[in-house]
C-alpha cells in the first residue's frame, strides 16, 4: 500500500462509487470551503495502483502558523478493515506533522449501533463500537456519544427511510395513516413545489429567517447558500425547492366540496320529509351541515388571506443534495401560519420520489436530537420525521487528534478567554 496526494479528478472518481460517499466529500465542497479561507486537499492509498481510501482534507491557520485540518465527515476508507485503517492513519499523521497540523477533526458519516424508528436499540443489530475502540487506540479522543443539537457540529443523530428498490407507492403505503392525510391534503390544496434558480434565494431566506426567529436558533448567511448552489448545482447535487399555493385554485376546491355538501344536505332534507324518523339519514345531514359550515369558515378565512397575502402565497422552503445514494434535506423551514397547507409533506414527498426514479437508497431526513422524550425540545420535528416509518441512525461521533498537545493546550485557552471577554 502507498499512501498518497491525489488530484481532484482522482479522488472525484473514487469519491463517486464508494459506499461511504457523501457531499461533504466531494470537490465541490472543497471549492465552497476554499471561497471561504480554507486550502483544501486530497489525499489517499493505493493497492497495486488502485484508490482504495481517500479523504478531502480542509486545513485553516489558527495559531502561530500551526493548522486545524478537518476530514468532513470523515474518510472514504473501509472503516472495519484494520490494517488498511491503521495504515492510513499513521501515514496521514506524518503527512499532516510535515504540514505544521495542530490538531485533526473528523466525524465519520458511518453508523455506530443499529437503531429502530423510536431510537431503540436493535436486538442482534450490527455494532461498530469496535470502530470507535480501535480510533480511540490510534489516539484519537471521542467527543463522546453525545445526544442533544448543537449548532456547532453536524448531527449524531439522523433520520432516514430506506426505499431501496421500492416503487413510490410501495413506500407511501408503510407510512402512517397522519402522514398519507397530510401528503394527500397538500395535494388536494393545490400545493405546488417548484424549484429555485440562482436569483431566488432571497424566498427561501426569508423562509429560513422566518423558521430561524420561531425556533431560537441563527442560521447560515445568504453568502454561504449562493456558494452551495454556485458549485453543486452545475453538477446537479443541490436543489432549493419551495412550495406555493394559488388562493383561487384552493377557493375553487372548497367550493366545489361546498357545492357537494349542499347537494348532499338538500338530499337528506328531501328524504327525510319521507321518512322523518330515520336516525341514519339525520345523522348524514348533521354530517353534511357541519361540512357545510367549516367550508363555508374556510372559504371566507380564504378569501380574506388573498387580500392581505396576495393570490399567490409561498408556504415554505428548503435545501436539499441529491449526491450519491440519498437525498438529504439540509434543511428547511415553513411559515406558521400556513402549517394548516401541509406543504412540507409536498416537499418531502417530490424529493423521495425522485430519489425512488433516480435509483437512490434512501431519504435523508437529516438530523434530530436522539432525544426521544416528549420534553425534548425537537420532539415535535421528530414526530414529523416519524411519520414517514423509517429508522434513526445514531453515528459514531466526533473524533480529535492531536498533533501538538501543548499548543493546542494554549491555544483553547486564549480562545476561552477570548470568547469571556466577549460575552
Amino acid at each position: 500500500m502507498e499512501f498518497t496526494t491525489l488530484s481532484e479528478q482522482e479522488f472525484s472518481a473514487f469519491a463517486d462509487t464508494h459506499p461511504l460517499r457523501n457531499f461533504w466529500q466531494t470537490p465541490q465542497m472543497a471549492h465552497v470551503r476554499e471561497k471561504r479561507g480554507f486550502h483544501t486537499y486530497y489525499v489517499g492509498v493505493r493497492d497495486n495502483g488502485n484508490i482504495i481510501a481517500a479523504a478531502m482534507l480542509s486545513e485553516l491557520k489558527v495559531f502561530l502558523g500551526y493548522t486545524l485540518v478537518q476530514a468532513l465527515r470523515g474518510f472514504l476508507i473501509d472503516y472495519e478493515d484494520s490494517e488498511l485503517l491503521d495504515f492510513f492513519h499513521h501515514a496521514l499523521i506524518r503527512f499532516l506533522k510535515a504540514r505544521k497540523c495542530m490538531i485533526l477533526k473528523i466525524d465519520p458519516y458511518y453508523p455506530y449501533v443499529q437503531r429502530d424508528l423510536n431510537g431503540e436499540r436493535v436486538p442482534g443489530g450490527f455494532d461498530h463500537s469496535d470502530v470507535v475502540e480501535h480510533l480511540k487506540r490510534l489516539g484519537y479522543h471521542h467527543l463522546g456519544f453525545t445526544r442533544g443539537i448543537d449548532l456547532d457540529y453536524e448531527p449524531r443523530w439522523i433520520y432516514t427511510v430506506p426505499y431501496h428498490g421500492m416503487s413510490a407507492d410501495e413506500l407511501l403505503k408503510t407510512f402512517e395513516r397522519k402522514t398519507v392525510r397530510s401528503i394527500r391534503k397538500a395535494e388536494k390544496y393545490h400545493v405546488t413545489v417548484r424549484e429555485l434558480d440562482a436569483d431566488q434565494l432571497d424566498l427561501f431566506m426569508k423562509v429560513m429567517e422566518h423558521t430561524e426567529d420561531r425556533r431560537g436558533f441563527e442560521g447560515r448567511s445568504k453568502e454561504y447558500y449562493q456558494l452551495l448552489y454556485q458549485e453543486f448545482a452545475p453538477k446537479g447535487y443541490i436543489k432549493f425547492l419551495y412550495a406555493e399555493l394559488k388562493v383561487d385554485d384552493y377557493i375553487a376546491d372548497l367550493e366545489h366540496d361546498l357545492k357537494q355538501e349542499k347537494a348532499t344536505e338538500a338530499d337528506c332534507l328531501k328524504k327525510l320529509e319521507a321518512n322523518e324518523k330515520s336516525h341514519k339519514i339525520r345523522t348524514r345531514l348533521e354530517l353534511a351541515q357541519e361540512q357545510i359550515r367549516q367550508l363555508e369558515e374556510k372559504i371566507s378565512e380564504a378569501q380574506e388571506l388573498k387580500k392581505t397575502d396576495g393570490e399567490v402565497l409561498v408556504l415554505s422552503s428548503g435545501v436539499w443534495f441529491t449526491y450519491g445514494r440519498e437525498s438529504l434535506c439540509l434543511l428547511s423551514g415553513v411559515y406558521d401560519k400556513y402549517m394548516k397547507f401541509a406543504s412540507p409533506y409536498a416537499m418531502h414527498w417530490k424529493m423521495m420520489q425522485e430519489g425512488i426514479a433516480k435509483g437512490q437508497e434512501r431519504y435523508n431526513l437529516y438530523g434530530t436530537s436522539g432525544i426521544f422524550d416528549p420534553k425534548a425540545s425537537d420532539y415535535g420535528v421528530y414526530l414529523f420525521k416519524k411519520g414517514f416509518q423509517g429508522e434513526i441512525e445514531e453515528l459514531l461521533g466526533d473524533f480529535h487528534y492531536v498533533l501538538h498537545p501543548l499548543l493546542n493546550r494554549i491555544y483553547d485557552t486564549l480562545r476561552g478567554i477570548k470568547h469571556k471577554l466577549r460575552g
